[in-house]
């Protein structure tokens, strides 16, 4: 059996890509070289199909560290990472050569990711889990979740059927990443967001690259990105550190967010800023099959603010009863009642 050679400018995009692989093992890019990698991957729907290759093949690269061609150069390549851009261009050349040579050895660099199959993923009340796809891309699952993905030549498709999740999508840009969500639509090309569902309320939280969020019933076309504050119309791109929240088709707020406090659950921690006792108790209630209730009507307006641990429904109660803000009960029935201090 014979193998065909790849033709030269598939040899350099490879060698290009894993340079800025290990100019990013190095540490954060400056802005400029963000900016530089941003227009490499953008240049061509190869570089970031390869790009996204690269970073699956670093990822596994362990089951290559046997190997002492590719560990001697790697060893090499990453103890000088401080060096300079152009010694680990060159580096990053000489372990992509290594890489496409290892064939013999029964290793193969795959130049685009793999689809995505027909599978279905669930949470518990109070669990969080993290599944790697086959593409390279992550989800991680929130309290009381369901996530179902497709098998689709074209697109990467997801679907959120209930709860929250959050998606950090590998670099694809010839097969779009989209998560389905209360009637509507989060396309991705390679980006992390946040989805949660609530009574058919949408929330989309961006943390890094852009996503556009449509309605089902939206027009084909380029979206008009809202104005900050105000209605969006049923087709927007996001930039990060905001958040879309779409009640229905006729009404989408898209403000700015503080990103990390949306996303504490995934260190977990529920973060809470001066909100009302009411919404930090249903919160609270996600996670726990053991429920709160608020037995005086003149506490649900009270603010509170602090960290707490998702579930733990018994230390929340404690540290209210402590602070002052509120007396512990407990019901036959296992609720926790909340009442006023006289």
């Amino acid at each position: 059996m014979t193998s065909r050679l790849k033709p030269a400018s598939s040899d350099l995009i490879r060698q290009e890509a894993m340079a800025w692989r290990i100019r990013q093992q190095a540490g954060d890019l400056s802005p400029e070289e963000r900016a530089e990698l941003d227009a490499w991957l953008a240049a061509s729907p190869e570089h970031s199909d390869t790009y996204a290759a690269v970073e699956g093949f670093w990822t596994a690269a362990g089951d290559l560290g046997a190997h002492p061609r590719y560990a001697t150069i790697r060893r090499r390549a990453e103890a000088a990472v401080d060096r300079g851009r152009h010694t680990r261009r060159a580096l990053a050349a000489g372990l992509a050569a290594v890489v496409v040579g290892i064939g013999g050895a029964g290793l193969y660099f795959q130049a685009a990711p793999k689809p995505l199959a027909d599978q279905s993923f669930r949470t518990a009340v109070g669990q969080r889990a993290t599944v790697s796809l086959p593409d390279g891309s992550q989800i991680t699952l929130n309290t009381d979740t369901v996530v179902r993905t497709k098998t689709n030549e074209e697109r990467r498709l997801v679907y959120l059927d209930k709860g929250q999740a959050f998606f950090k999508v590998a670099h694809d840009r010839r097969h779009p990443f989209v998560v389905t969500a209360a009637g509507r639509t989060v396309t991705a090309l390679g980006t992390a967001f946040d989805v949660r569902i609530d009574n058919g309320e949408l929330k989309v939280v961006l943390v890094e690259g852009k996503v556009r969020v449509q309605a089902a019933s939206a027009p084909s076309g380029k979206p008009v990105a809202p104005a900050t504050k105000g209605l969006a119309p049923m087709a927007t791109d996001m930039s990060p550190g905001s958040q879309l929240v779409a009640v229905n088709d006729a009404e989408w707020r898209l403000t700015p967010t503080n990103v990390d406090r949306e996303t504490s659950w995934l260190k977990g921690q529920l973060v809470f800023d001066d909100e009302p006792l009411g919404g930090v108790v249903d919160e609270m209630n996600r996670y726990s099959t053991r429920k709160i209730a608020i037995a005086d009507p003149k506490l649900v307006d009270r603010r509170i603010s602090g960290n707490f641990a998702p579930g733990d429904v018994h230390g929340f109660a404690m540290i209210l009863q402590a602070a002052g803000v509120a007396m512990l009960h407990e019901d036959p029935d296992g609720r926790v009642l909340i009442v006023a201090t006289k």
